[in-house]
């Protein structure tokens, strides 16, 4: 684990913190003795920093939450977690939720990279030929129509400017392409470039469902662990709002909470607010009324899990074989616009 204070953690480092809370809790150490252990033994002068800093304010607040919030390296799903692991006494269940979340995150992450380097790499060979072609070979296309004069006809010599023109205007599209992906790659990482991207993102059918997917199961396994730990249905709907990753969502969650505060079956509430499919609504409709909501729940946040990363690994699987497929039809346009006249000219001086 690492970072200074405002900047946030990698999902790799969020696991690692999550998975020491898991244990020192599991441990039955408290909190602030664990930490000052794991602060004293650590080496690295940042991760030593924050620890400290969470120590302190741990110190003046008695708020695990709080601390990590004041710390400013924490994303808002993680705050809002442990805070409701907090309140319902189940801090160490979370951590171990969370420990896993982030660590799926950061497979993820890693299969993104895998799928993006390999065309960024060929996006530079690309423009580096490109700027070959265009300082090399295109100028001696045109000295040897130069040469040739008035025996090549104008089709010839206008084909070898338009092959010159588009050239130019590839090498400026790739340079500009790849530094787009370098730009977004470096603003990803920023908690406002995050959001920036996700609010991108959700304009998109396929993001837009996987985003849906993701707030059912957050809302479905939150909702199951503060039923299980003795909260009223209408005291765990207050908190729920905070934990979902979009707007939408969170509106949805405030919609159903406001109509069950006015009497309204959950279950009822749910449906209506078309947070779940119609599938996983009858479930809770039966849940609902044999009192085993809190399982039917858990029940539904495993299989939402389990679309989820199955949806992200299908749309990570498609990048490569769609930012090829775009980079093959630059080179083909480019290959065509220099072969063409070349074969022009060969046939006139022929």
């Amino acid at each position: 684990m690492g970072g200074q204070k405002g900047a946030p953690l990698s999902s790799r480092e969020l696991s690692l913190f999550c998975s020491q809370i898991f244990w020192l809790l599991k441990a039955a150490i408290p909190l602030e003795e664990g930490i000052a252990a794991v602060c004293e033994n650590t080496q690295d002068t940042r991760e030593k920093k924050l620890l400290q800093d969470i120590l302190s304010s741990l110190a003046q607040t008695g708020s695990f939450s709080l601390s990590l919030k004041k710390s400013g390296a924490f994303p808002e799903y993680l705050v809002n977690m442990m805070e409701i692991g907090e309140k319902a006494g189940k801090l160490d269940d979370v951590s171990s939720s969370l420990s896993v979340y982030y660590e799926r995150e950061d497979d993820l992450k890693s299969q993104i990279r895998g799928a993006v380097i390999y065309p960024l790499v060929l996006i530079l060979m690309i423009a580096a030929v490109v700027a070959v072609l265009i300082v090399k070979v295109l100028p001696v296309f045109r000295q040897v129509l130069e040469t040739l004069g008035g025996d090549v006809p104008a089709v010839s010599v206008a084909a070898v400017q338009f092959s010159l023109a588009v050239g130019q205007g590839a090498f400026v599209l790739i340079l500009a392409l790849a530094l787009l992906i370098a730009v977004g790659a470096l603003a990803a990482r920023t908690r406002k470039g995050a959001d920036f991207f996700r609010a991108l993102l959700g304009r998109f059918p396929p993001a837009r469902r996987a985003f849906s997917s993701i707030d059912a199961a957050r809302f479905s396994s939150v909702l199951s662990m503060l039923l299980s730990s003795g909260y009223e249905i209408a005291q765990a709907l207050e908190l729920l709002p905070g934990i979902l990753s979009s707007p939408q969502g969170s509106g949805k969650a405030r919609e159903i909470s406001r109509k069950v505060s006015q009497g309204r079956p959950f279950s009822q509430a749910l449906q209506q607010s078309g947070l779940f499919s119609g599938i996983y609504s009858s479930m809770i409709g039966v849940g609902e009324k044999t009192g085993n909501l809190d399982a039917v729940m858990n029940r539904i946040a495993e299989h939402y899990n389990e679309e989820v990363q199955n949806m992200l690994s299908g749309m990570t699987v498609m990048i490569e074989p769609v930012m090829v497929g775009l980079l093959s039809v630059i080179i083909g346009i480019i290959l065509l616009s220099i072969m063409l006249p070349m074969m022009g000219i060969m046939s006139n001086i022929s």
